[in-house]
This record gives C-alpha cells, sequence and structure tokens, in this order.
C-alpha cells in the first residue's frame, strides 16, 4: 500500500498547493459529526483510491438528548493523522474491513483482487472509527436516528459541475455502520434514499491476501431508524452499552468510478432521538360515584401503575409508575410514556406487601371488549373495581380520546356503530 500512496501523494499535490486548507475541527454535538477531507480519485476501475489532505480533529463535543447519557470519547477525540488517505475498502457489516493491497492484480473484478485485513494504523487514517458509551437514565430509552442525519460529500462552490455531478455519484458510495456490543448485527446505512445491496468482501486468505469469499451487504437510509420506525437498541436505567461508529467507501459499489482531483468534503451529521424526546401524558380516572379505586390507592401498599409489552422492541411487562395529579385527590393519576406505546397497555394495581403482586387490574370495557390498545386515545376511566375472591382481571373500564369512543380502539370510527360508547 506505500508505493500505491507515494503514487496519490504525487498526484495531488498540485491539486492542493494552490488551495488554503484550514484546521478542522471534528465537532459532535448532540450525536452530530462534522469531518473535512481532502480527496482525490485516481482510478476509474469499480475499486478507487482517495487521498485526503489534513484533516485534524482538534475536539470533539457530544451531547444526546432525553434520558441518555454519554462518556468521554477518549481515544477517538486524538487528531487525526496528518496526510492520511480515505481509501476505498470491502466489509460486508463495518465488522471485518478489507483493503486491496499494492500490485498488478488491481482490477475492477473483486475475486481477481489480493486484500489486507484493516489494523490499528487505519484508523481515522484509511477509514473513520468513533468509540463511545451511551447510558440511559430512565427504563424504556429507545434509541433512534433523527430526520436531520444525513452523510453527504460537500465540494467548492468554484468547482466544476462536472466535478460537482462526480462528487454528487461518488458519494453514494460512502457507507456508516453502526455496531454496539450485543447487538445481533450492525446496521449498515446509505446515504441515499432507499435501500441498496453489494456483493462486499467477507473473508481472505490471512497469509496470501486472495480474495475467498463474498457476501450481500444491505445498506438501508437513514430514515429506516427514525422515531416509530425501528430502533438501534432499547436500554433501561442504568444500563450502559458501547458503540462504535464506522465510516468507510464501499470498493464494490458500482459508483466507485469517479475521477477527481479537488478538495471535497466529508459531513456526517448524526443525531440520536430517544423515546423520552417523544412522551404522551395518560390519565387515569376513577369516575365512579362510589370511587373504590381512589379509597384503595389511599392505602400507601397499594400501588397503580401501567404496564406496558411490546414484543417487536423485546419489552416485556414495562411498569410506568402513576403519580397523583393533585396531592389529595386519589382519583386522578397520570404518568408520560413514549407516544408511540398503543399496544399491549394494562392498568394495574400492585401490593407491596406481597412482592408487588396485581390485585386489579383493567383490560375491558363493560361490555367485554379489549381496551389493551388506546389507539390515540389518552384519558382511561375506570367503570368497575372487580372484588370476586380470587380473580384479578375483571375490573372494568374505557378509553376516553374526547369525542366517539370506540371499544378497544379509542379512537374515532367516524360513524357511530355497536361499538361506540
Amino acid at each position: 500500500m506505500g508505493k500505491f500512496r507515494n503514487k496519490l501523494k504525487k498526484n495531488v499535490s498540485s491539486a492542493i498547493a494552490a488551495r488554503h486548507t484550514s484546521k478542522k475541527q471534528l465537532t459532535l454535538s448532540v450525536v452530530s459529526l462534522i469531518l473535512a477531507f481532502l480527496i482525490l480519485v485516481s482510478a476509474t476501475y469499480c475499486w478507487y483510491a482517495l487521498a485526503k489532505g489534513t484533516g485534524k480533529a482538534d475536539n470533539i463535543n457530544l451531547t444526546v438528548g432525553n434520558g441518555l447519557r454519554v462518556n468521554d470519547l477518549g481515544d477517538s477525540s486524538k487528531k487525526f493523522k496528518d496526510d492520511s488517505y480515505l481509501l476505498p475498502a470491502s466489509s460486508v457489516d463495518g465488522r471485518n474491513i478489507f483493503f486491496p493491497t499494492d500490485g498488478t492484480d488491481f482490477s475492477n473484478e473483486t475475486s481477481k483482487m489480493t486484500f489486507r485485513s484493516a489494523n490499528a494504523g487505519d484508523r481515522n487514517f484509511d477509514y473513520v472509527q468513533l468509540d463511545f458509551n451511551l447510558t440511559a437514565e430512565a427504563n424504556y430509552t429507545g434509541i433512534y436516528l433523527d430526520k436531520g442525519t444525513s452523510l453527504k460529500l460537500e465540494v467548492p462552490s468554484d468547482a466544476s459541475a462536472k466535478y460537482k455531478a462526480e462528487c454528487a455519484k461518488a458519494e453514494k458510495a460512502l457507507r456508516m455502520a453502526i455496531y454496539y456490543e450485543g447487538m445481533d448485527d450492525p446496521v449498515v446505512f446509505t446515504p441515499e434514499m432507499n435501500p441498496k445491496s453489494v456483493d462486499a468482501v467477507k473473508d481472505i486468505d490471512r497469509t496470501t491476501g486472495r480474495f475467498l469469499e463474498s457476501s450481500k451487504q444491505l445498506a438501508v437510509p437513514f430514515k429506516n431508524y427514525a422515531y416509530g420506525k425501528k430502533q438501534l437498541a432499547m436500554l433501561n436505567q442504568g444500563e450502559t452499552r458501547p458503540f462504535s461508529l464506522l465510516i468507510w467507501l464501499e470498493g464494490t459499489d458500482s459508483n466507485c468510478t469517479s475521477a477527481c482531483a479537488m478538495l471535497k468534503q466529508l459531513v456526517l451529521n448524526l443525531t440520536f432521538t430517544t423515546s423520552w424526546d417523544n412522551t404522551v401524558e395518560i390519565n387515569f380516572e376513577d369516575s365512579t360515584t362510589e370511587k373504590p379505586v381512589a379509597e384503595l390507592l389511599k392505602n400507601p401498599k397499594y400501588s397503580l401503575i401501567l404496564n406496558y409489552t411490546n414484543s417487536n422492541h423485546k419489552i416485556e411487562n414495562l411498569r410506568f409508575t402513576m403519580q397523583k395529579v393533585t396531592a389529595n385527590d386519589y382519583s386522578k393519576w397520570k404518568c408520560n410514556i413514549p407516544d408511540n406505546a398503543y399496544n399491549d397497555l394494562t392498568f394495574q394495581i400492585l401490593d407491596s406487601s406481597n412482592k408487588d403482586a396485581v390485585v386489579y387490574q383493567w383490560k375491558h370495557t363493560p361490555s367485554g371488549g379489549s381496551t389493551l390498545n388506546r389507539g390515540t386515545a389518552t384519558k382511561y376511566f375506570v367503570d368497575t373495581l372487580d372484588t370476586t375472591a380470587g380473580t384479578n382481571n375483571d375490573s372494568r373500564g374505557h378509553w376516553h380520546d374526547g369525542d366517539i369512543e370506540d371499544y378497544g380502539e379509542g379512537h374515532d370510527s367516524g360513524i357511530f356503530d355497536n361499538d361506540d360508547w
């Protein structure tokens, strides 16, 4: 790789000599990253080589949204090496990255090339890697990508139309992977708006560098992990997870065919948002004349919780503690939950003197319909408190959304029917 890099130095020197390159900062604000690179494309194959000038990271400032704390980035905040190169590589998921080696076998046919595995010297030199820990301050802290997340190549305003077009094409070869300990598989992202798949290098002969095997690399757009869609991770209170963020140029992408020799900027705007950035207040009210629930909850051994289950997010029986709306009124209670928690919601009264046993719970309307799905409703009225000995599942209530109430739905149907409350 040394001969290849030296050749690139000569080719790029004249392109950067007349352009002033100021010191760059790598800033991660609300997990937002901007990194400047000088890039030269020196080949027109599917694989191509990129050179970058001095891209320094003087400091990294990292903050996160509701429910999260982040550690000092440590080694990830060290300065990027002078005269480093962002070289094309290939990886199925960012965990094993392979670079093509020097030699006459440099080809647009991946199977005919030889490779080497990425090593410690490549980090933030031939590819980008940032490591950090996230700690949850609350239960059910779902982590998502904010809608403003983007990865792109910026070009100088005085660049030619042809160069801008080449950069727009090369941008599509960028990949970003997010990985954390315990994750089944890293998530690979593309800056494009639709998923894409390539045959990336999966394995090589560690002795000779000979290509052995490829595998499908599925890269998805950032929007697939926006709030309300797939979540990157779910942490409970006090849980800490180490994260790694990796950026490389995927050499097997057909868009790796540009030929440019001017200043570009690789810009990643990455923002993590959480389920606690998007909450809704849920209200529970004993609306009966006798108010048996209110009387029961005056006893400090009893507590009212909202139980939530979401198998898709691997959440089982997550308990949100209800708080009184006013200090001396035991009939009205409230709590905040993520606003995308719609299904499998059960109000329960727990007995702390019996290992928090469930003594009462609400799952049905007076006519027997399900109230597990709140729909868009945020208020639940108690209709009865079941006092039958040996049972804890026949108390009745209904969701109310301020207009027509549908049993088991909690939102307007738009018409009057037998399900309207």
